[in-house]
């Protein structure tokens, strides 16, 4: 039947599991057109800002790092904030310094990724595991100050799944709450196996997505160390 149909239209059709985006961002760095998935002549060059990945300051400027929407990851630019006209996105990306930040991709992409890391002794990876399994957010390249906090097996912080205007239950955000009084000058620091009193199960924060794969020693020097990270 498949071939009938084909035939009727003239052309093949081969069914794609890859997200509209992905084939969006194909299509313009290759520099070609396919109306199927809303990518013309006339909007092939298009730039709409996305989200907002970065942000530094230099000499009294600010610049955010621009993901372009349909654009891949290579296309991204440092803007200066005078440049940028969205408002709501500059005003999430400000709400989210206080959350994990980074990229979000499938768990699929983080199997691939992790093996990567893996080999190069690095990686920022975390599932988003409330409900489902579907994704992950990696921070080994956009990230924010989150991104610094290191293990510990006698953590103050605990990670907790919260929900700020999205009831989307496979992307949660990711938060870090003290467990006790922390004091001036005190390293923060969260239990990458995420066991205690938090609503993420221990597998959450996989810092090597395969389940088996070396373990890494872990040096937080805590007296209830476990001895391993993993």
């Amino acid at each position: 039947m498949a071939a009938v149909g084909t035939e009727a239209r003239g052309a093949w059709c081969v069914p794609c599991l890859v997200s509209l985006d992905t084939l969006q961002e194909l299509c313009r760095k290759e520099k070609l057109t396919c109306k199927s998935i809303g990518i013309t002549k006339r909007n092939l060059n298009n730039y709409e800002v996305e989200y907002l990945c970065d942000y530094k300051v230099v000499k009294d400027m600010e610049y955010y790092l621009v993901k372009w929407k349909g654009w891949p990851d290579s296309t991204n630019t440092w803007e200066p904030l005078q440049n940028l006209k969205c408002p709501l996105l500059l005003q999430q990306f400000s709400n989210d310094k206080h959350n994990y930040l980074s990229l979000v991709i499938t768990s699929e992409e983080a199997e691939r990724r992790g093996q990567l890391y893996d080999n190069k002794g690095i990686t920022y990876l975390f599932d988003l595991d409330y409900e489902s399994d579907e994704f992950t957010v990696d921070a080994a390249r956009y990230g924010n100050v989150s991104h610094f906090v290191n293990h510990s097996c006698d953590p103050n912080l605990q990670v907790f799944n919260v929900f700020i205007d999205n009831l989307d239950t496979r992307l949660p955000r990711i938060a870090l709450f003290s467990t006790r009084t922390i004091y001036a000058g005190e390293e923060l620091t969260f239990d990458y196996q995420m066991k205690g009193s938090g609503d993420i199960s221990s597998d959450s924060l996989d810092h090597s997505p395969a389940k088996k794969r070396v373990r890494t020693v872990c040096k937080c020097g805590a007296v209830t160390c476990r001895g391993y990270l993993n």
